[in-house]
């Protein structure tokens, strides 16, 4: 993209939001989700943010563990 000299900042729209920039913090606050490993096989999960101690298990490898969101 650099060689044919395009250029421009990312944007999101979250809910009613606008995010410009890769604002990492900002984005990650206003998903109502957090991204966890599991912690047998290392998946990716995606869990609720705000639920308290919850258990999870992992669609791949069925593991049950508990986890704070």
């Amino acid at each position: 993209m650099m060689k044919r000299n395009i250029t421009g900042v990312p944007a999101f729209i979250i809910g009613d939001e606008v995010v410009v920039g890769l604002d990492k913090a900002r984005i990650e606050s206003l998903l109502d989700y957090k991204v966890i490993d599991c912690i047998e096989c290392k998946k990716r999960l995606r869990i609720p943010k705000d639920k308290g101690i919850i258990i999870i298990t992992c669609p791949e490898c069925k593991t049950k563990f508990k986890t704070r969101t």
